[in-house]
């Protein structure tokens, strides 16, 4: 159906109506007027018959026949009459006819004789609107004449049309005024208002929102009521697209900056949306992806593209899969394994109108499963062939499961292992100590090198062990090793140092000794001559007692060291060095070596004196097995300090022995490794040192091959690095 305006649709049922009253209004007078004019051309008609019906007779019988002839023209001046016939009967009987016609006829507004030979004239009688036939009688009833009247309807039909045609003109004039005050009317209180709110409405932006708010100033209360409420709607449906397009943006921005793949095809398979992530990753724009149908099958591997291609047909007939893995190749080859996840949108008659599909980037997760993987199996043969012992166990230390070392170790069978705890086995069963070993376990999550002797089945084992918290925090994994061969090689080394500081300490007592004894022999010889002097006395016994004390010294350093005192104290480091220094002197002297020493600066830390001059002695042992293989002239050894800050110092033992090759760096803290000859060290020297520092000291150590100048010469040795910290006890 074709629209049409509101002024049409307001104006139109008025016209009609207006049209229907007046037609019926003007049928109604026209009927009216019509029958009217009949009455009263009937009233006059009977007026003229009876005046004529009264005249004539009188002339007929008198033969005046000119005389009736003006009767009837005088008759014929009313417009209504069309013709007056008489048939004259008496002047008929003189010409020997039955009558002699005489009469007027309205011809063209002109008044003629009536001529019965016309044809014209006989036309128009044809049209008469009546017609009266009336016997004229003498004064002896006896019949003279007949007298025809015409009456025409000329009049009566000019008269309708001019009613018609006025009743036209007022409809007209009415209907006119009539529409124009209702257009008005309509305009100024309803279409005025009207045309407002569809201006309103027309005026919209790209969503059809309407820009501005409609005038509420009408002078109709309900177009007002209707204004505002349609401005209560705009604000609604304006702030309802703020948070539509609020959330569209942050759907979208999530869509395109999410690291997934959002694409949609169409039924056609066309794929004409691809999120950002998509593309950048493909390497193809949007208008390039939805330039044809099936265009994104080039991003699939050739042997999959088929069945992958068919989606659009498993989708249209509800047998899509829904989840899937595909990998995805970019336009620069690069290779990507996806989860993909399809749904299928429908439209209103059941039929697909879209797919929607969303890719996550499993590449990264597949190769982390495929390595955890890998790792749980290469986890499940160290626990299954380590030949350390390894051990689940809960927060009280009882034991969950151990592999085959662990059962060898304790000589205990699997079921035996299952009743016990770790603690109940070891030797030393300090209640108290066993609590804070866990206590730091579950506050620091592990203990390492822990070392322990364990009471098992048959045999007593020194082990190292170490237990760390498991992610559940329920469970501990403990690895133990059996060090007991370990701890008889480190005293084996321990007590061939000190044989060799033994032979140091017997060549450092010769010059001592041997000057106490030339001073005893002077004395005697000088006592045997009586030239001995009080003063000679006085000056002999001063330097037996300072040779003396050198030598106590060179015997409480020795005792200290053997003695294995384990205690932490507040302790110097440049003591511990000196000690040290002194323990090795000797032994460097016997070796050329020359000691390059500068001691610039010292720290107070929280140690213990043995341990730290063990370590000293070792790094200081190792460099003098390496100086021992090159020229004497060569042989140096440097010892610096320096401090980092308050509480850190850095101590430097640098060598001159050529360093050792790079590649075997990375080894020299691992147990039994050694690049001297089996005969010459057990590998285990530069552990103990690293084991030392590191976890007794809380320290840091460095090594590395270092190339300097000395004595402007150039040298590249070894140096070792260590950085003590000042911490709070």
């Amino acid at each position: 159906m074709k629209n049409r305006s509101l002024l049409f649709s307001f104006l139109l049922p008025f016209l009609i109506t207006i049209i229907t009253i007046s037609s019926f209004y003007t049928i109604y007078s026209y009927f009216e007027t019509k029958q009217r004019l009949v009455n009263e051309i009937n009233l006059k008609t009977k007026s003229i018959l009876t005046q004529l019906k009264y005249a004539l007779p009188h002339f007929i019988d008198s033969y005046a026949i000119n005389e009736y002839k003006k009767l009837i023209e005088n008759e014929m001046q009313d417009s209504d009459i069309l013709a007056v016939i008489v048939k004259d009967y008496n002047y008929g009987k003189i010409f020997s006819k039955e009558f002699l016609q005489i009469g007027k006829i309205r011809e063209n507004d002109q008044i003629l004789d009536i001529d019965l030979n016309s044809v014209h004239q006989m036309n128009l009688l044809s049209k008469k609107f009546s017609y009266t036939e009336v016997d004229l009688l003498n004064e002896s009833d006896i019949k003279i004449a007949t007298l025809e009247l015409y009456i025409s309807d000329k009049n009566l039909k000019h008269n309708l049309n001019e009613i018609v045609k006025k009743s036209i003109l007022e409809i007209f004039i009415l209907s006119l005024f009539i529409v124009i005050l209702v257009f008005l009317i309509i305009k100024s209180l309803i279409l005025k208002p009207i045309s407002n709110i569809v201006n309103t409405i027309q005026n919209s932006d790209i969503y059809g929102i309407p820009k501005e708010n409609a005038p509420e100033n009408n002078r109709v209360k309900e177009f007002n009521d209707l204004s505002k409420k349609m401005n209560e709607m705009i604000f609604t449906i304006k702030d309802l697209q703020k948070q539509i397009i609020k959330e569209k943006d942050f759907i979208s921005n999530i869509i395109d900056n999410s690291n997934v793949i959002v694409a949609v095809i169409d039924s056609f398979g066309r794929m004409f949306k691809i999120n950002k992530f998509g593309q950048e990753f493909i390497g193809y724009k949007q208008e390039e992806i939805s330039s044809k149908p099936f265009f994104w099958l080039k991003f699939l591997h050739k042997d999959i593209q088929a069945t992958v291609g068919n989606i659009i047909e498993k989708a249209k007939s509800g047998n899509l899969k829904r989840y899937y893995k595909a990998s995805c190749i970019s336009k620069d080859g690069e290779e990507k394994i996806f989860e993909w996840s399809n749904s299928v949108r429908n439209k209103s008659d059941g039929s697909m109108d879209y797919l929607v599909l969303i890719g996550i980037d499993v590449t990264q997760k597949e190769l982390i499963q495929k390595e955890i993987l890998q790792q749980k199996e290469e986890l499940e043969l160290i626990f299954n062939y380590s030949k350390d012992g390894i051990a689940i166990l809960d927060l009280n230390t009882k034991l969950l499961n151990f592999n085959n070392s662990f059962i060898e170790m304790t000589g205990y069978s699997k079921d035996e292992l299952l009743e016990k705890t770790a603690f109940e086995m070891l030797v030393d069963k300090d209640i108290d100590k066993n609590k804070i070993i866990i206590k730091k376990i579950l506050e620091e999550g592990f203990i390492t090198n822990h070392e322990e002797t364990f009471a098992f089945k048959e045999k007593r084992v020194f082990t190292n062990f170490s237990v760390s918290l498991l992610p559940n925090k329920e469970t501990l994994l403990m690895i133990i090793k059996d060090v007991s061969s370990l701890k008889v090689l480190q005293e084996q080394s321990k007590l061939a140092s000190l044989g060799e500081m033994i032979g140091n300490i017997a060549h450092q007592w010769r010059q001592p000794l041997s000057l106490i004894s030339t001073v005893a022999s002077s004395l005697r010889v000088k006592s045997e001559y009586d030239m001995l002097k009080k003063e000679d006395i006085y000056e002999a016994s001063k330097s037996i007692v300072m040779q003396t004390e050198y030598l106590s010294n060179t015997i409480d350093n020795f005792r200290d060291f053997i003695k294995g005192d384990k205690s932490y104290t507040n302790i110097s480091i440049k003591d511990v060095l000196d000690n040290s220094l002194t323990l090795v002197a000797a032994s460097l002297n016997n070796n050329f070596i020359n000691l390059i020493i500068e001691l610039n600066d010292d720290l107070t830390i929280f140690g213990n004196k043995n341990e730290l001059t063990e370590a000293f002695l070792n790094i200081i042992s190792n460099s003098k097995d390496i100086l021992k293989t090159i020229e004497e002239k060569d042989r140096f050894i440097f010892i610096k300090s320096k401090k980092v800050d308050e509480n850190r110092l850095e101590l430097k033992f640098l060598d001159s022995g050529g360093g050792i090759d790079e590649a075997l760096i990375s080894r020299v803290f691992e147990p039994y490794f050694t690049t001297k000859h089996k005969s010459q060290g057990t590998g285990l020297g530069l552990p103990i040192v690293d084991k030392i520092v590191r976890e007794r000291h809380n320290a840091s150590i460095e090594i590395y091959n270092e190339d300097f100048i000395y004595n402007e010469k150039k040298y590249r040795g070894f140096s070792f690095k260590i950085i003590f910290e000042r911490l709070n006890h």
